[in-house]
């Protein structure tokens, strides 16, 4: 592979890490646990790979491939065997420091549960806590904004502090939602890395832009463009749905495909959009088409 490529794939993960980093920040999860998964990510490929006949699984060729130890690779493999997960560390300070809380009996009432504590002080202190469970006392400030920000900790009159949540996760997410996005996310995904490796038979997959849309006639036009996507999207659903194309009886997954179609539509600031493309090195950008919009055959498509 050729350092351009090479340039080229770092400068697309980053561009994918990016809004990646924010919703792991918002859910409080830190590098570390954004670490392990990578890590497990890897070797579930490399296993992937093997599967489809690249090469038989082996501890020694995954470590070669991945750039894991052999010792972490069988650990990895093991976990996707069913063995209890490891501990990672890097997780958020704050999460960190609340599980101590409501975990460790240092600092629980006589009930069991996250006893109120003094902000510094010998003892059951929020200080003693922070060294405990963050390893830096300097940082005992900026970890309790941010636990009275996310109201997972509030002051009472006395000064005194108290936990009211297990998480400083402050979003009103929901499980299915968040698995609703990792499941469209990776069809997106796969259908655009099936088409870069296979120029020659590509799955269905068109963008559209333009970068330059008046504020104002957004108001017109979004709407517009969204009663077609859904009229679109009914009659793709009712095909999809027909009895004569659906398999079914025994052996039907075995014979069937998931199909998947999807229209979105992307906004985003002019200013903002341009200056990343500023960011972007010249070899990884398109040509526009005349008046600032663009084809492509490369974004919207069906998994």
């Amino acid at each position: 592979m050729s350092q351009d490529i090479q340039s080229a794939v770092r400068t697309a993960t980053l561009e994918l890490l990016r809004p990646l980093a924010r919703f792991l920040l918002e859910a409080r999860i830190g590098i570390g646990e954004l670490s392990a998964l990578a890590r497990r990510a890897y070797v579930q490929a490399a296993v992937q790979n093997a599967a489809a006949g690249t090469y038989r699984v082996n501890v020694s060729r995954i470590a070669a491939a991945t750039g894991l130890t052999r010792v972490e690779v069988a650990a990895l493999l093991a976990e996707e065997r069913g063995a209890p997960p490891r501990e990672h560390r890097g997780r958020v300070r704050a999460e960190r420091v609340l599980w101590g809380w409501w975990n460790d009996p240092a600092f629980q009432d006589a009930h069991g549960g996250p006893q109120r504590l003094k902000r510094k002080g010998s003892g059951a202190s929020f200080a003693v806590l922070v060294k405990r469970y963050s390893g830096d006392t300097h940082n005992a400030a900026a970890i309790l904004e941010e636990l009275l920000r996310s109201q997972a900790v509030r002051e009472r009159e006395d000064g005194s502090l108290e936990a009211r949540s297990r998480t400083s996760a402050n979003v009103s997410w929901d499980s299915e939602g968040i698995a609703a996005l990792g499941e469209e996310l990776t069809e997106h995904f796969e259908t655009l890395l099936h088409n870069l490796k296979n120029p020659d038979r590509p799955r269905f997959a068109r963008r559209v832009v333009c970068r330059y849309l008046d504020a104002y006639a957004a108001r017109v036009v979004i709407p517009e463009i969204t009663e077609q996507a859904e009229i679109f999207l009914e009659g793709a659903q009712d095909s999809l749905d027909h009895p004569k194309y659906t398999a079914g009886g025994k052996g039907a997954a075995a014979r069937g495909l998931k199909v998947a179609v999807a229209v979105q539509v992307f906004e985003e600031p002019a200013a903002k959009a341009a200056a990343r493309r500023r960011d972007t090195p010249a070899r990884g950008r398109r040509r526009r088409a005349p008046g600032g919009a663009k084809r492509s055959s490369r974004g919207i498509g069906a998994a």
